[in-house]
């Protein structure tokens, strides 16, 4: 039989949860502007995914900061998207760089057991 809701019978309780919303992002100085902080005690496991819908050459990029350091190589020019799966996730941040503004849109499911 299907087990409904995540609903085992294991002793650990899982959580799947999806968040998504959009920012207008400038240059943020090389600070990260933090989108999401867990205060929990909880391991939480997870995919960020990051859609810069700025205008190229009048827009910023968007770089991905995860437990307040820059993931490296994930910078997404306007007109670009990009995903990427992670473990242990305390906190996400982006850091905006060029000139102009741009709306980002930040996806990102969060997954842990407690």
């Amino acid at each position: 039989m299907a087990q409904l809701g995540s609903c085992g019978s294991d002793d650990l309780g899982v959580v799947n949860d999806s968040v998504c919303f959009n920012i207008v992002l400038d240059d943020t100085g090389g600070d990260p502007l933090v989108i999401w902080s867990d205060v929990t005690s909880y391991i939480i496991n997870g995919t960020i995914m990051v859609e810069n819908n700025g205008i190229i050459g009048a827009s910023p990029t968007a770089a991905l900061t995860v437990n307040g350091a820059p993931v490296g190589g994930f910078v997404i020019g306007p007109g670009e998207a990009r995903s990427i799966t992670m473990n242990d996730i305390n906190s996400i941040g982006i850091v905006g760089a060029g000139l102009g503004t741009a709306r980002v849109k930040v996806s990102f499911s969060l997954n842990y057991k407690f």
